[in-house]
């Protein structure tokens, strides 16, 4: 269920695309060969080979009452489930919200719309975050212009609204707050993490729930017709 629940985390950060705070992450992926790698034949002999049967002694028997630990490891590789020991507490993305108000979910849409299209080939997905993009690319300081042009005080503000908008789009056209609370749960009776780890972890979980401000804010937008089309830009495509 732990690595559920951080792919359930990192799923969400990866919107809007490639302007999370937090660098965006990206699923993991097996490389794997296109064709099975094949056991070469054993070379051809004329020479008479004696009856090992015969010379070697009888094995052990295995004990089959005992588990295999081989098995144990493939099973909890297969579940996903990763030992506790190798979860570490800078593996959980940390999530923050704002209170929206009209007015300042508009301005973030607006910018976001504005920025995805016209920043679609800065490579941002290359950067730690967006202020190391608005430092060390070419682009950055005109990135920082409309976001600044948008009423933001800085990328990082305007990524907090836009996140926090994009969370409370998403629980409007698919409501997961059961889901989300009963994770919250299990974290709370999980014996085998850490304290500030379940703190850290519960924490971005609550944040993903929005507050009844914020739903309120995003069903007067989509009552709009102008910004109801404009917030689909915020659907997560999965690529």
């Amino acid at each position: 269920m732990r690595g559920l629940l951080i792919v359930s985390i990192a799923s969400v950060l990866c919107g809007p695309p490639a302007l999370a705070n937090e660098a965006p992450i990206s699923g993991w992926v097996l490389a794997q060969a296109d064709e099975p790698l094949t056991v070469p034949d054993a070379p051809a002999t004329t020479e008479s080979q004696p009856d090992s049967a015969a010379e070697q002694p009888p094995a052990a028997e295995e004990d089959l009452t005992q588990p295999d630990p081989n098995d144990q490891d493939k099973q909890a590789t297969d579940d996903g489930e990763a030992p506790p020991e190798d979860l570490s507490l800078g593996e959980i993305p940390v999530i923050e919200t704002v209170e929206l108000t009209p007015d300042m979910a508009k301005r973030a849409l607006d910018s976001y719309i504005l920025v995805k299209d016209k920043y679609q080939d800065s490579n941002l997905e290359d950067f730690e975050n967006l202020q190391d993009f608005v430092e060390q690319s070419p682009e950055g300081k005109a990135f920082e212009a409309d976001i600044k042009a948008a009423g933001f005080a800085d990328v990082n503000a305007w990524n907090l609204a836009i996140t926090t908008l994009t969370f409370a789009y998403s629980n409007a056209i698919d409501d997961q707050s059961a889901d989300i609370l009963q994770q919250i749960s299990e974290i709370e009776q999980d014996t085998e993490l850490a304290q500030d780890m379940k703190d850290r972890i519960i924490a971005s979980l609550k944040a993903m729930i929005p507050s009844d401000n914020n739903k309120k804010v995003v069903a007067d937008l989509l009552d709009d017709p102008v910004y109801g089309e404009r917030l689909k830009q915020l659907e997560l495509v999965e690529e």
